[in-house]
């Protein structure tokens, strides 16, 4: 090839390099798009949006804008929009994350973002205006919020009484309850599992198998968790620090289990009665429950109630109450401390065995690493309410549960845990034996 040739050649090069680095230089007007609507959500309504500028960004586009608010003045921000992939067939990005000047938004945002601010009024939800009473805008998100507490209110009430229920009983903490319930949670999405695989059918019965084998589970592994770890160490030192140290090492032989066995990934259950059920409205605003919300906490108010009804109304209840107060007297006079200690293993583990298929059924996704923060909110929550009454313990459970629901619509979420364990330390300075129970020991009536 000639020189003039070659020239040739290298020249149209150099134009289709340009041409091709400033097509890619240029942002996409899909992401454009999407990342506008971004900000819509980011302000008020009132706010005007005004001498926006695009630019392209290493997985996505950054939009740099003004905010007018009347009476405010003007407000320079920006927000940076990342997407995963390119357009779907129906034109659709998949948005993986959203920073702007006042930090990045988190998970739990990003989610609600996408699901009823981005998605298109096809996949979105569509309530019929229903006939409810119309209230006030405040009260309908404060009720919406106290809807949305309730299986929390569930998880921690029913597991602070698993904590209640041991330490009433021998003074002992035992840190592997929220563990035991996860073991409960993998049983309920293998009940479920294998109920859908067996082929349609009525999804009461499959509710009903998950929640047989989740109590089964739980309830078993507590009794053998409590006669080869916590019985022995509870007869042969006077300190709860061995049985503390053991139940942590339980927990956590506990989790490398259920990772190895189960996987490490998040099991996923599709949604079981989850139509909206309209309670109120205020204005396109609906508060709605769900039945499976319903479900889940009638069984686990259900199960508490008969929890109390057992010590305190029969022959077994007076037999722990005895033990509780005084275990040698009452083995004098014919209490089997094996057998009540048994029992009440037995009872704790149903507890966290609930607990869990509540997780299961109504959050539809169960991990192997969740039970350290269930076991350290349920314990707060026992502390909270007072840890030697099961209906203090209960009621602090639903206290929690009430606390950080609230938190996480009217604050920062981020924070919502620190929040929630700071008050551990207040419940301790200001009231050592909880908000529901006795500061110092007491007789407990046999």
């Amino acid at each position: 090839m000639s020189q003039s040739g070659r020239s040739v050649l290298v020249g149209l090069g150099l134009v289709f390099a340009v041409a091709s680095g400033g097509c890619s230089n240029a942002p996409d007007r899909g992401r454009i798009e999407l990342c506008r609507r971004v900000i819509e959500s980011l302000h008020a309504p009132h706010a005007a949006i005004d001498n926006m500028r695009a630019s392209s960004m290493q997985g996505g586009v950054k939009l740099d804008y003004v905010e007018r608010v009347p009476g405010e003045g003007d407000r320079a921000h920006f927000v940076v929009c990342r997407f995963s992939g390119g357009a779907d067939a129906r034109g659709h990005f998949e948005l993986e994350s959203v920073e702007t000047d006042r930090g990045r938004l988190g998970e739990a945002r990003l989610l609600f973002l996408k699901r009823f601010w981005l998605a298109p009024p096809r996949d979105a939800p569509r309530i019929p205006d229903p006939d409810v009473p119309q209230i006030s805008a405040s009260a309908a998100y404060a009720a919406q919020s106290a809807v949305s507490a309730l299986p929390l209110m569930a998880i921690y009430g029913l597991l602070a009484c698993a904590y209640s229920l041991l330490h009433g009983l021998i003074g002992r903490i035992n840190l592997a309850f929220g563990d035991l319930a996860v073991v409960g949670a993998y049983g309920a999405v293998g009940g479920m599992a294998a109920a859908f695989a067996a082929g349609p059918g009525l999804q009461s019965f499959d509710l009903a198998l998950a929640f047989a084998i989740a109590v089964l589970l739980s309830a078993i592994w507590s009794d053998v968790v409590g006669r080869m770890v916590i019985a022995p160490l509870h007869a042969r030192y006077r300190t709860g620090q061995p049985i503390l140290v053991a139940t942590v090492a339980v927990s956590i032989c506990i989790q490398e289990f259920l990772r190895l066995f189960q996987g490490a990934r998040e099991r996923w259950l599709p949604p079981v009665w989850n139509d909206p059920i309209p309670l109120a409205k205020s204005g396109s605003f609906v508060v709605t429950v769900t039945p499976v919300q319903l479900l889940v906490v009638t069984a686990a108010f259900a199960g508490a109630g008969t929890l109390l009804l057992l010590i305190a109304r029969t022959s077994f209840g007076r037999q722990w109450r005895a033990f509780a107060d005084d275990p040698l007297a009452a083995a004098l006079l014919g209490v089997n401390p094996a057998f009540v200690l048994s029992a009440t293993f037995v009872l704790a583990g149903l507890n966290a065995g609930l607990a869990g298929w509540v997780v299961a059924v109504h959050y539809g996704n169960v991990s192997f690493s969740m039970g350290t923060i269930l076991s350290l909110k349920a314990l707060l929550a026992a502390l909270v309410g007072g840890i030697g009454r099961l209906e203090a313990a209960f009621l602090g459970g639903i206290l929690i549960g009430l606390l950080e629901a609230s938190w996480s619509a009217y604050f920062d979420i981020a924070s919502r845990d620190l929040v929630v364990f700071s008050l551990l330390i207040a419940v301790f300075v200001l009231r050592p034996g909880g908000l529901f129970g006795d500061v110092g020991p007491r007789m407990r009536e046999v």
